[in-house]
């Protein structure tokens, strides 16, 4: 009975201390790298199913008893929790996918507007291309007629930039525009202009000269901070402006009816591209935008504003672009309409939700956006006149176009082909999270951008997403 009694208490003893040891492993992480595999229909305290349900079909077990979800709206997402720091974040995801042009995931990096960084899951156009494909070091090139063996030979002696395309990545092909004289006519960009964009201008033998007419709104609560800053083709900032709050942090809809300015200048700038990011929240609205600058092309979105406050009737805006599909989305009732792009039409039947719509035609287009408070996004360059229109960015492989019609000769790719673990693709993305939007508990917020999806009635089927966390 004394042995029994005895090992009663050493058991009594060692589970306390085993569970001690055992939490301070986890928060401690001695081996560096903390482990969270989680699959489709198990309860984790580290990775949530996948969000929203209207976007997603029910769980289900397939032949081979293995639990499944399949995305079939855009965006869907999930969330990581970690318990602790993290220098970095390797996140694995097994899926299927068989309709979709191309998947995309990334982490949240930042809120109002929701930005996310997004890295290739799976890009169909290049791993079902038949051109000569040439993977090295994690980029691939893709040549309709092969000369070159390698990518050192193509970096070193590389093709005129009209003849390549690009996915996720750049070449080092600036730009440069023939026949370019500088004006001091000055452009007025009359168009209300909700939260944060970026833009692009062409400089040659000219000062940089933005003046940005805007107003707080107050319609959030928070600081309304804008802060313009312009990026030289290095990707390296050259100049800044910044405008404080008004002092009003509520959300009581009070607004100053006067319009403020912020100057963004700069002088002595070399030749080329310049990029302008306006970085502030969804309250401030610009009402107006002048400039002697002859070229000014928005990138990827532009969030037409309501004109509540600033004038009677909504002006509304028109838009010109070579882009081939758009997408729309209104916030409020007062915002539904018809828009036209091309000889297209798009109706916005009702709030928060997306409508896409395709341009058949060739060349720059005409989109019209008759009453305001629109988000437009594409994957391209936006322009508010014809003439102010150029696009010096290299040709774009994207979800909405193929091979063919990007009449290029060679595609450069920052991208490694998913590996194929029995029925499912597997594919692997790590993340810096310094950069990470972390909420107040740490947690991270992933996305899936699957463009397209619903078009094509399109399925990604996902079956596990793991995670390793790097101290």
């Amino acid at each position: 009975m004394k042995i029994l009694a005895r090992l009663i208490q050493i058991v009594l003893i060692c589970i306390p201390v085993g569970i001690m040891g055992w939490l301070l492993n986890q928060w401690f992480v001695p081996s560096g790298v903390f482990v969270v595999l989680h699959e489709v229909g198990e309860n984790s305290s580290f990775i949530d199913e996948l969000k929203p349900e209207s976007r997603l079909e029910d769980m289900t077990e397939n032949e081979n008893k293995e639990m499944t979800q399949a995305i079939v709206g855009d965006p869907a997402y999930f969330f990581i929790h970690p318990h602790r720091d993290f220098k970095k974040a390797t996140v694995e995801v097994w899926f299927q996918n068989q309709t979709l042009p191309i998947v995309e995931m990334g982490g949240l990096t930042q809120l109002n507007p929701d930005v996310y960084d997004l890295q290739p899951l799976h890009n169909r156009i290049i791993d079902e291309s038949s051109w000569d494909r040439i993977d090295e070091n994690g980029y691939v090139l893709l040549q309709k007629e092969k000369q070159y063996d390698s990518l050192q030979a193509f970096f070193q002696d590389p093709p005129s930039r009209d003849r390549v395309g690009v996915y996720k990545t750049t070449l080092d092909l600036p730009y440069r525009m023939e026949g370019y004289t500088a004006t001091q006519t000055i452009q007025t960009l009359d168009v209300s202009l909700r939260g944060q964009h970026e833009f692009k201008t062409y400089l040659k033998d000219e000062p940089l000269s933005f003046s940005l007419y805007f107003m707080d709104m107050n319609r959030d609560e928070g600081e309304d901070v804008i802060r313009a800053t312009v990026f030289n083709e290095e990707g390296l900032p050259v100049t800044e402006a910044r405008f404080a709050d008004d002092g009003n942090t509520s959300n009581d809809g009070v607004v100053d009816l006067g319009l403020k300015r912020l100057d963004l200048q700069a002088s002595s700038l070399d030749e080329g591209v310049y990029k302008v990011v306006l970085n502030t929240t969804r309250d401030i609205f610009f009402r107006k935008i002048e400039t002697t600058q002859q070229k000014v092309v928005f990138v990827n979105a532009v969030f037409v504003g309501d004109e509540v406050g600033y004038r009677e009737p909504w002006k509304g805006a028109k838009l010109y672009t070579e882009s081939k599909y758009l997408r729309f989305q209104t916030r409020h009732a007062e915002g539904v309409q018809t828009l036209t792009a091309g000889t297209s039409q798009v109706n916005i039947a009702q709030p928060y939700e997306w409508y896409g719509v395709s341009i058949r035609e060739k060349g720059l287009q005409e989109v019209s956006v008759p009453t305001g408070d629109v988000e437009v996004v594409t994957s391209g360059l936006f322009a508010f006149s014809p003439t102010q229109y150029f696009n010096p960015d290299l040709v774009a492989l994207n979800a909405y176009t193929t091979l063919d019609n990007l009449d290029v000769d060679y595609v450069l790719a920052k991208y490694t082909s998913p590996r194929q673990e029995g029925d499912w693709l597997v594919a692997t993305l790590s993340v810096p999270t310094e950069g990470l939007h972390a909420e107040e508990d740490g947690t991270w917020k992933f996305s899936f951008s699957t463009p397209f999806i619903e078009e094509l009635h399109g399925r990604l089927v996902i079956h596990q997403i793991h995670a390793w966390l790097y101290r």
